[in-house]
């Protein structure tokens, strides 16, 4: 029992974790479209997330077939990615929280211009970091001898519906909400995250050049 019931927990989390802070990123940053007023803008946003789903696949699968890669060379780019990814939350998190006069008009709609690429670069910047490691991470569980594939793809799905069940759930609560009450709760939201990327960005980052011998 429990040689089944470790992998299906563990795909199960994976997926789940990983799979709900990229889901939070993406319904705060088309929310937030929404509300300015900025429905038309939503494709250069979707073409992010794609790529970004795109990209993390080919980069894990890349990793996986080059034998000279290194755990330490995997920390390094993921704490890069999350760097990067840390600093565009930031920045949007403080577009958010100036969003609230733009939609009432006290702040001239060109502030709003650049933001659709930038969010589209926020949100492939969020989902590469996360989807290169859900497929890091699923590639190890496939390839073991250990476990079956059998808890591990019912992990998988039972994570992703999870993640459906939330993302209804947050996409009729972000809609409810009033206005003020949206960009306050968002700004703080993505401001966490930065600051949780950016920690864990700095940790791997640091883990990875230590077990090189860079630093």
């Amino acid at each position: 029992m429990n040689e089944s019931l470790a992998p299906y927990l563990s795909s199960f989390f994976i997926l789940f974790r990983e799979g709900f802070e990229a889901l939070l990123i993406a319904i705060l940053v088309f929310t937030y479209l929404d509300k300015v007023n900025a429905r038309h803008q939503r494709p250069a946003v979707m073409w992010g997330l794609v790529a970004g789903v795109v990209a993390s696949l080919i980069l894990a699968l890349a990793v996986k077939q080059i034998a000279a890669v290194t755990h330490a060379h995997e920390e390094i780019f993921e704490g890069s990615v999350m760097l990067i990814a840390s600093a565009m939350l930031a920045y949007v998190a403080y577009f958010s929280h100036n969003a609230k006069k733009h939609v009432e008009g006290e702040v001239d709609k060109a502030v709003a211009t650049g933001n659709p690429i930038f969010l589209s670069l926020t949100v492939f910047f969020a989902i590469i970091r996360e989807g290169f490691e859900i497929v890091l991470f699923y590639a190890a569980l496939f390839t073991s001898t250990i476990y079956s594939t059998v808890p591990v793809i019912a992990g998988a799905a039972t994570g992703t519906f999870a993640l459906i069940f939330v993302y209804l759930g947050l996409k009729k609560i972000t809609k409810v909400l009033p206005i003020g009450v949206f960009f306050r709760v968002s700004s703080i939201l993505l401001l966490m995250l930065s600051i949780y990327f950016g920690y864990e960005g700095t940790k791997e980052l640091y883990a990875g050049l230590r077990e090189l011998k860079i630093i």
